[in-house]
């Protein structure tokens, strides 16, 4: 199993469906777009609004990425902009 990536939706993302989302890289003060373009299956019952993020890991026996955890909204009605 490839490592476990954080991702950002481009998309909404369904249960059970899938999703266009950008891979995350660590810039060394936040998890910012890499750029890179990938399609998001999920396959455990959570869901995802456009802006969300989440982690992913690249299964080599679907060969396709998907869903583990963590969807929620970028940034949260509670905390301070």
């Amino acid at each position: 199993m490839a490592g476990i990536r954080h991702f950002e939706l481009l998309e909404d993302l369904g249960a059970g469906r899938s999703a266009r989302a950008v891979l995350l890289k660590w810039n060394g003060k936040r998890y910012a777009p890499s750029g890179e373009q990938v399609q998001i299956f999920e396959f455990v019952g959570s869901h995802g609004d456009k802006g969300d993020r989440g982690y992913a890991f690249y299964s080599e026996e679907s060969e396709r990425w998907e869903a583990v955890c963590g969807l929620y909204e970028q940034v949260a009605s509670w905390l301070p902009v």
